[in-house]
């Protein structure tokens, strides 16, 4: 059977339950933060992070606004720099990212 990617570009704080929804059901999910405003992108990036951390899934930046999530039975591979892959909480601020 084919798997499903999942692409969301979130209008609302709203939307990001069903982003997290399809994480649950184990499907991949590509985020595009680019049109919201930064304080609405960082609350959603924010909850996102939460969850694929508390689901053991893997959380990746592909560019400025935008992110994969993916569940612990997908891999990622690609030319990902070093910095950015591992890591599960990003900012869209000043600063690139902040590991807790």
């Amino acid at each position: 059977s084919k798997m499903k990617m999942i692409v969301y570009q979130p209008m609302t704080y709203d939307d990001t339950q069903n982003i997290i929804d399809n994480l649950k059901n184990r499907k991949p999910v590509i985020v595009n933060l680019e049109s919201l405003e930064i304080d609405t992108a960082q609350r959603i990036l924010d909850f996102m992070s939460g969850a694929v951390y508390a689901l053991n899934g893997n959380i990746h930046k592909i560019s400025k606004g935008i992110f994969i999530l993916v569940p612990n039975n997908v891999d990622i591979a690609g030319n990902i720099p070093d910095e950015l892959k591992g890591k599960s909480f990003y900012t869209l601020g000043s600063k690139q990212r902040r590991d807790y």
